[in-house]
């Protein structure tokens, strides 16, 4: 089937290319009547018509087009493709769902290379758990007035919003739930200084405190662990955790919206805000010049549900 036209969509709505290109652009300087512009979208939704990108590029100087950079290492262990599947499945969809043609890319976390998309001419870029040391390498090659919002990464710069669970508050919940002395199992993240926000978020030794990166040593900490009670951040990996039967009590803090592969007696901690759609709904007022209305700087914490 032959992809559909603007001339197709002006044939049958009966007006000219000009006035559907209008509509379909969302030019505001146009004077078109409320029941053409209704009847022309209701038209190009009928014919499945889908735009050119090169063309509405020329003609408002507008690529349509978000970018999502994931910062990882080769090879990432599940938990963590799950952490950032969860995140990205929910961003694409509000972006396509706004009229944004979406470009996922991965970065080389520990070398990160943008070269194949810093011609894309991108509207919006979320930057997803990059090292702290390749921030403003990253930053730097993206113009000014293009908004850039950090998710997983704290950055010491108020000019970037950044958005990342209310671990601390989370934190605090698993810790009055659970009796001690008790150890905390979180997965493993590039941005250093979230990893710090987290681990100083609890009231424990350093020995008490676990980044699991490889599943080997997992079952090598869980062997020799002298706790009894545990919180675990993710829930795949408090789902791994919960098969060893090792803990008398387990708290999982659950980042990736699938609390239902736990246990009934693994209390979970969720949160009541979804971290891909305050991104998204940043994106927007940053593209219409308002600045977010913000509890701390520069960061922004999805909240537990309670």
């Amino acid at each position: 089937m032959p992809k559909s036209t603007m001339k197709d969509i002006a044939r049958i709505a009966n007006v000219s290319v000009a006035t559907v290109s209008y509509v379909l652009n969302n030019v505001t300087n146009q004077s078109i009547p409320e029941a053409t512009r209704c009847h022309i979208l209701q038209i190009a939704k009928d014919l499945e018509y889908i735009p050119n990108l090169v063309a509405r590029s020329l003609a408002t100087n507008k690529t349509g087009l978000a970018g999502i950079l994931i910062n990882k290492e080769p090879n990432p262990p599940y938990w963590r493709r799950q952490h950032h599947l969860s995140f990205v499945d929910g961003l694409e969809r509000l972006l396509i769902n706004a009229g944004f043609h979406t470009l996922l890319f991965t970065l080389d976390a520990s070398n990160p290379s943008l070269d194949v998309i810093i011609e894309r001419k991108l509207e919006a870029v979320f930057l997803i758990d990059v090292k702290n040391e390749h921030f403003y390498e990253i930053s730097s090659k993206f113009v000014e007035g293009v908004p850039l919002i950090l998710i997983d990464s704290l950055i010491e710069d108020k000019l970037f919003k950044q958005i990342t669970f209310d671990f601390e508050t989370a934190l605090e919940l698993a810790a009055a739930a659970i009796k001690a002395p008790y150890c905390l199992i979180m997965e493993q993240y590039n941005n250093s200084s979230l990893a710090r926000y987290i681990q100083n978020s609890v009231n424990l030794p350093a020995s008490a405190i676990h980044t699991v990166n490889e599943l080997s040593d997992l079952d090598s900490f869980i062997e020799h662990a002298s706790y009894d009670h545990a919180i675990v951040i993710n829930e795949f990996i408090g789902n791994y955790v919960e098969q060893s039967n090792r803990f008398k009590s387990l708290t999982v803090i659950c980042t990736c919206d699938c609390p239902e592969i736990l246990g009934f007696q693994v209390r979970k901690i969720t949160f009541q805000e979804n971290k891909s759609l305050l991104a998204f709904q940043m994106m927007e007022q940053l593209l219409k010049h308002q600045e977010p209305v913000q509890q701390d700087s520069n960061q922004f914490f999805a909240k537990v549900k309670l």
